[in-house]
């Protein structure tokens, strides 16, 4: 592995570029290697086949080998020679990725897997988003009372707490991060899994607020992901490569996650999918960690369309069998879709396909531990699924997502419309809705167990 100290000296001495050159010359590559390894989107065969896989797989090698990683504050690019590209990803692939988070009881273990493995992915989901304070702990503990939840992908953060904002780069981004995670633990115990995994911090953003969350009774090792992540494209500041060393030096398991943007610099599925490879190989040559997250969407803030989906499945499975690092992802519905009878065959779709292309945790699972419960059992029900079946399962599906009703884009998830905050079960109506699309779903054939 190359060291975080070797790095500094490239972003102090590599080429000089400015951003916009960088841009044009990272969008010129991909589209010139799209092309020699006639990678072409299918939206018929959205779990994408081993020869399309290893193409993007070799893409992205060569992409991040020529154009490398930009530093955004030396202006300066990082570089990286393709026999260093392809000895990262041989380290892995001679190694492949596990970890084991939590604590006692309370401990779970991550373990890359294929998408033919029966073995199905780790429910590893929290909620996400904003939450009110008066709703926080029990928007938690609606996921960790949910037996099938074995650890938390994310907490949410409050926009406010009291009249305190959580302002970056100030006294408030501690004061309120502070308060959620006594909160987060007051509710573990409560619930009696009180060495659970913690997942990412979701309010601190900066370098000393996230450091000062380290700690006895705050977030330890057993318990936190710290995010090192590129940002798109290709992109990193002093902040990732300190957060990294960090990271390193507490036994922290880093939280790595590769997002590209299908419509900016990818024009396309095909341009994304080569770009999320270059991304993740960049991210673990700094980052070191045993897992790594992949996400796309489009410019209007929309995902789980086709063209997400194959993107995400062909970087999937370029890592599947080229690097086997744990692959995470999402199963979440596409934002326009939030609080409608097609959410949950949506994000059902999502997750067979994530499935079926290798993931192997689901950090993202509902908008509550209820439906997360359930995109749980269509994991389970789908493991082992053959390639081709689940893709005519996922097409089948979708073309009811096609014809749903959408709705005005929904940022937040309206916790207190859901459940009963005192008996903290799921409102009628919103179980009606949950239990007709697993109905749904059961006619469509998945084979629930």
């Amino acid at each position: 592995m190359i060291s975080i100290i070797e790095l500094q000296q490239r972003s102090l001495h590599g080429p000089v570029m400015k951003s916009d050159e960088f841009d044009l010359g990272f969008s010129m590559k991909l589209r010139e290697l799209v092309a020699k390894y006639d990678i072409k989107y299918n939206p018929e065969e959205l779990i994408v086949d081993d020869a399309t896989a290893d193409a993007v797989f070799q893409a992205g090698v060569e992409l991040l080998a020529d154009v490398g990683l930009y530093h955004l504050e030396t202006e300066r690019v990082i570089k990286y020679t393709k026999e260093e590209v392809e000895t990262i990803a041989r380290e892995y692939r001679e190694n492949p990725s596990k970890h084991t988070f939590g604590k006692g009881k309370d401990e779970v273990t991550v373990e890359y897997r294929t998408g033919a493995d029966t073995r199905p992915p780790t429910l590893y989901t929290g909620p996400a988003g904003v939450a009110e304070e008066e709703w926080f702990g029990p928007f938690i503990e609606s996921f960790v009372q949910e037996e099938s939840v074995k650890a938390l992908g994310i907490c949410p953060g409050l926009a406010k707490l009291g009249d305190v904002e959580p302002k970056a780069g100030t006294p408030s981004e501690i004061i309120v991060s502070q308060w959620e995670q006594k909160k987060i633990k007051e509710t573990l115990e409560r619930v009696g899994r009180p060495d659970m995994h913690c997942g990412l911090l979701a309010t601190v953003s900066t370098v000393g607020a996230t450091m000062a969350m380290i700690g006895p009774g705050l977030r330890e090792a057993h318990n936190t992901h710290i995010g090192v992540h590129i940002l798109p494209e290709q992109k990193v500041d002093w902040d990732r490569l300190l957060l990294a060393q960090f990271c390193q030096d507490r036994g922290i398991v880093p939280w790595q996650s590769s997002m590209s943007m299908i419509g900016g610099l990818c024009r396309n599925a095909a341009d994304t999918a080569v770009s999320l490879v270059a991304n993740l190989l960049g991210q673990i040559s700094y980052g070191h960690g045993p897992i790594n997250s992949l996400f796309t969407n489009h410019m209007d803030g929309n995902w789980g369309t086709r063209a997400c989906l194959w993107a995400y499945s062909a970087a999937a499975r370029a890592s599947e069998r080229n690097i086997k690092v744990c692959i995470g992802g999402v199963a979440a519905s596409a934002m326009d879709l939030w609080m409608t009878d097609a959410q949950l065959i949506h994000v059902a779709a999502i997750s067979i396909l994530n499935t079926a292309s290798g993931m192997t945790y689901c950090w993202i699972g509902g908008g509550t531990g209820f439906d997360a419960r359930i995109t749980g059992e269509v994991m389970n029900a789908v493991a082992g699924m053959p390639a081709d079946k689940a893709n005519d399962l996922v097409q089948k599906i979708m073309t009811k997502v096609d014809e749903a009703e959408r709705q005005e884009m929904m940022f937040s998830v309206p916790f207190p419309d859901m459940y009963d905050l005192d008996t903290m079960k799921p409102k009628p109506d919103f179980e009606a809705r949950i239990m007709r699309s697993k109905e749904e779903l059961a006619r469509l054939g998945v084979p629930f167990k």
